[in-house]
C-alpha cells in the first residue's frame, strides 16, 4: 500500500508541477536508526556466529532454502559499519564461533561475550547468527503483456544478536527480511547468492543499526513575481537564510491570498532545510488556514504536511543518536 500511495503522490506532483510554478528540490536527509546504543558505546566488534554450511556451487544454483557464508557476511557487515563512520573502531572475528553444527541460531554465553570483548577491545557484540536465503522462480506478468517474465526471487533473512559483557543475555535481537530479484536467465550460482546475500544482509543491518542517508525529495513554488524568482535563485546556490528573508517579505506585505500560501509553504520548507521543524510546522499550519478545500494548493499542503510530520517524527531519535557528534548533521 506505501508504495502504491507514493506513486501516486508522484504522479500528483507531477500533475500539478505541470499547470502551476512547483520545482522539485532533491537532496540527502539521515534517518534515525532503529536501534539506539548508549553514548558511551564506541568501539564494536562484529562476530560470525553462523552455522556452518557446506562449500556453495560454483556453476548451479539451487531453489529453496540454504544458508549464506558467515565469514562472508561477517565480513561485509563489519566493512559496511566501518564505512558509515559511526563508531570509533569496529572490530572483526570472522573465524566460525558456532561450530556446533546445529542449524539454528546459537546464543553466546556470557563468559564468551566477555572473552570476546576483551580480545576485541569492544564495548559491544554484533553477534551475526544467521542469514537465511530462500529462493524461488516465479513468474512476473505485466499488464497489457500476454507473455510472463520467469524470474528467481531470494527472501534474505539476517539475524543479528547485541551483546553487552555486563548482560547474561543479549540486549536486542533484530531481524529483517527483503528481497531480491534476477531474470532467469542471469540468475546466480549458490556461491554468487550466497555473496549477494551478505552484501544485502549488510546494507539492511546497517541501516537499522547507525543512523544512514537517502534521497529525498521536497517541492516548492518559484513564480508569479520578482521576489519568488530570485528566492528560487537563491534556493540553487543552497542560500537558504537568503530565500527565507525574500519569502518572508512577500509573505508580510503581500496582499495575495495566494503568494500567502505560497510563500508560508516554501517558508516551511526553508525552516526545514535549516533544522528547525517546530516552526516549518508553524508555516504549514498558516497555509492550512489560508488554502481552499479541494484546491491545487491544498494538495501540495497535505502532500508537504505528510512529509513533515514523519521527518518530525523521527527527529528526536535522529538527535539522540548524533549526540555523539555534536548533533552535527
Amino acid at each position: 500500500m506505501m508504495k502504491i500511495y507514493t506513486l501516486c503522490a508522484v504522479a500528483l506532483m507531477c500533475c500539478l508541477a505541470s499547470c502551476s510554478s512547483i520545482q522539485t528540490l532533491t537532496f540527502d536527509q539521515l534517518c534515525p536508526a532503529t536501534v539506539n546504543f548508549p553514548e558511551r558505546v564506541r568501539n564494536v566488534a562484529v562476530v560470525n556466529n553462523m552455522p556452518a554450511t557446506p562449500e556453495a556451487k560454483r556453476t548451479l544454483l539451487t531453489l529453496g532454502e540454504m544458508n549464506g557464508n558467515g565469514k562472508k557476511s561477517t565480513e561485509m557487515l563489519a566493512s559496511s559499519l566501518a564505512d558509515s563512520k559511526y563508531f570509533n573502531q569496529v572490530m572483526i572475528c570472522d573465524s566460525a564461533l558456532n561450530d556446533t553444527h546445529f542449524a539454528g541460531r546459537r546464543i553466546l554465553t556470557q563468559k564468551e561475550v566477555q572473552q570476546l570483548a576483551g580480545e576485541l577491545d569492544a564495548d559491544l557484540i554484533f553477534s551475526l547468527d544467521q542469514v537465511g536465503i530462500q529462493t524461488e522462480r516465479d513468474e512476473l506478468v505485466y499488464p497489457g503483456i500476454a507473455a510472463s517474465w520467469p524470474v528467481i526471487k531470494a527472501k534474505v533473512t539476517p539475524v543479528l544478536s547485541i551483546y553487552l559483557p555486563e548482560r547474561e543475555r543479549p540486549i536486542q535481537v533484530i531481524a529483517k527480511t527483503d528481497s531480491l530479484q534476477w531474470d532467469a536467465g542471469l540468475a546466480p550460482s549458490d556461491r554468487q547468492m550466497q555473496e549477494e546475500a551478505a552484501s544485502y544482509a549488510a546494507y539492511m543491518l546497517t541501516q537499522m543499526l547507525v543512523p544512514y542517508w537517502k534521497q529525498t525529495e521536497r517541492i516548492y513554488y518559484d513564480g508569479g513575481c520578482v521576489e519568488m524568482r530570485d528566492a528560487a535563485v537563491c534556493v540553487r546556490e543552497n542560500d537558504w537564510q537568503g530565500a527565507y528573508d525574500l519569502w518572508k517579505s512577500l509573505f508580510d506585505h503581500s496582499k495575495s491570498n495566494k503568494l500567502k500560501i505560497k510563500s508560508a509553504f516554501n517558508l516551511a520548507l526553508a525552516s526545514e532545510m535549516q533544522g528547525d521543524l517546530p516552526q516549518a510546522e508553524k508555516w504549514m499550519k498558516e497555509v492550512e488556514k489560508r488554502v481552499t478545500a479541494g484546491s491545487d494548493e491544498e494538495a501540495v499542503w497535505k502532500f508537504y504536511a505528510a512529509q513533515l510530520a514523519e521527518r518530525s517524527k523521527d527527529f528526536p531519535y535522529l538527535n539522540a543518536q548524533m549526540g555523539r557528534f555534536g548533533n552535527k548533521f
